[in-house]
């Protein structure tokens, strides 16, 4: 008998907790439900907030878009990085074609170009309008280079290990790296993504006080009902709920119409920024949101919009219960 009666308690725990799950789906679907019909029922309002979260997550979504496109068009620029290797005046040709040779067969070096002195100095004199002075010196003044271009996606650590590789080379009197250009794009794109973050999260404190006043004017609307529902025992938590899923719904919309205005912008930049790329011989094509990007903003508009509304419920339900209906 106590093992039957074990049984039956057994049997009860199970259809007790299968109810109450089946009974937590059940609430969670239709207070959700409701939440959606009730945004629904002041379109033009909703839109309104809508808007406002969307504009909130456009704006550093595109500060993000554009590092990208920029770093990516770092890599494919024509000013990409070339080291520099001077070499000596006495030289001899075959120690010349034994450097050519290594930085053809050098796997981290695209391709070489070899400035003999006399086209470096007329190069020279060209550029800097002083033919007279050079002929007055009565000799070329200038060194033999070996310019090599790295292949593209080397970090600045790898450029620097490949200089100091040929600097060692006989007949390499210096070696130098032209980085200007890398360590003012790595400034550039350093201060967009520290801008990016201090942007983001003054954007994130408007979305979080446009979704809590939005859910206090809702809760404000409501408080007749509240009230009744927390005279029968309703709790702080079921009270809550709606306003919750509201806030989520807020910002799932404001992250949907972000990525319908990044997509539109970038689509009315599309065919300026192409033509701009032809007229420099380049085949750049501007980097989209991707699924990392899509997901990111649906993530950050229902933690958003589920955090502003239980802050705002926080602070204004429980004073409900203190005052007259």
């Amino acid at each position: 008998m106590p093992k039957e009666a074990e049984v039956e308690r057994g049997a009860a725990r199970r259809e007790a907790t299968g109810f109450s799950m089946a009974y937590l789906k059940s609430l969670h679907r239709q207070v959700a439900g409701d939440s959606l019909r009730r945004i629904f029922k002041t379109p033009f309002a909703s839109f309104l907030n809508c808007l406002m979260i969307a504009v909130a997550f456009t704006l550093p979504a595109i500060l993000v878009l554009l590092s990208n496109n920029l770093q990516t068009l770092g890599h494919g620029w024509e000013g990409q990085p070339r080291i520099s290797l001077y070499l000596e005046n006495k030289l001899q040709r075959d120690q010349i074609n034994r450097l050519r040779v290594e930085a053809r067969d050098d796997p981290q070096v695209e391709q070489f170009l070899y400035i003999s002195p006399d086209e470096g100095l007329t190069d020279f004199q060209e550029r800097a309008k002083m033919k007279g002075v050079i002929d007055a010196l009565g000799f070329n003044p200038l060194p033999g280079v070996l310019e090599l271009t790295p292949v593209q996606g080397l970090n600045p650590e790898q450029l620097n290990e490949l200089m100091k590789k040929y600097q060692v080379k006989e007949g390499v009197l210096e070696a130098r790296l032209d980085q200007e250009w890398i360590k003012r794009l790595q400034s550039m794109t350093q201060l967009l993504e520290r801008f990016t973050v201090i942007l983001s999260g003054l954007l994130g404190i408007i979305v979080l006080l446009t979704i809590g006043n939005t859910v206090r004017l809702s809760v404000e609307s409501r408080r007749a009902e509240i009230k009744v529902i927390k005279l029968v025992g309703g709790t702080d938590g079921f009270v809550t709920l709606p306003f919750l899923y509201m806030g989520m719904w807020y910002g799932l919309g404001g992250a949907l119409l972000a990525l319908l205005i990044i997509l539109g912008f970038l689509a009315g930049l599309m065919s300026g920024v192409l033509e701009l790329a032809a007229l420099y011989g380049s085949d750049f094509t501007p980097e989209g949101p991707g699924l990392t990007m899509f997901l990111s903003l649906l993530a950050s508009g229902v933690f958003l919009g589920v955090a502003g509304a239980a802050v705002s419920c926080y602070r204004h339900i429980r004073t409900i219960e203190e005052q007259p209906v």
